[in-house]
């Protein structure tokens, strides 16, 4: 799982040559793709915690609860999707090739989880409006199939990001 450092970007430097130093554009830049990364990064983590929440409702049978549940992942998802594709197009305009490529690394994982998050959604709609079983079960064995393909991508922690960039 990953951590933000949500509040801690404060004590990232800029490291060698003053990077972070008072009018240093490209330290600012860099900072940039930092924060932008970590607000992505505690977005996505929210939105795993409401839909595990969501995931929780389903299997207590509290089926219009979890679509809620669900339904609201779904939409930090889509915003942590939209901030890693940001934070990857502001490394790739530093030219900086491997921060760029850990975030779209943490953008492709998270499009995933987007698509795992629409199976549980349609997994909880179809149970809320009485469907059969098979109907479920396979909304339910998608999004099991989906999670388990965004599980294979790894979303790389913040300080990562920061290190790769020389901010620490």
């Amino acid at each position: 799982m990953s951590i933000s450092l949500t509040g801690c970007l404060d004590t990232i430097t800029g490291g060698e040559g003053g990077l972070g130093g008072v009018g240093s554009n490209v330290g600012e830049e860099r900072r940039e793709v930092v924060t932008t990364y970590d607000d992505a990064l505690a977005a996505r983590n929210d939105a795993t915690e409401t839909r595990n929440t969501g995931v929780k409702l389903f299997n207590a049978g509290e089926h219009a609860r979890a679509m809620e549940s669900i339904e609201t992942a779904l939409g930090g998802y889509e915003d942590a999707e939209a901030s890693f594709a940001e934070a990857a197009e502001l490394a790739t305009a530093l030219t900086e090739e491997e921060a760029a490529s850990i975030c779209d690394v943490a953008r492709e994982e998270t499009a995933t989880q987007i698509e795992a998050t629409e199976a549980a959604l349609a997994a909880a709609t179809a149970a809320e409006e009485g469907a059969d079983a098979s109907t479920i079960n396979e909304h339910v064995t998608e999004f099991q199939e989906i999670e388990a393909e965004a599980s294979a991508l790894t979303v790389e922690d913040t300080e990562v990001l920061a290190e790769t960039l020389g901010l620490q």
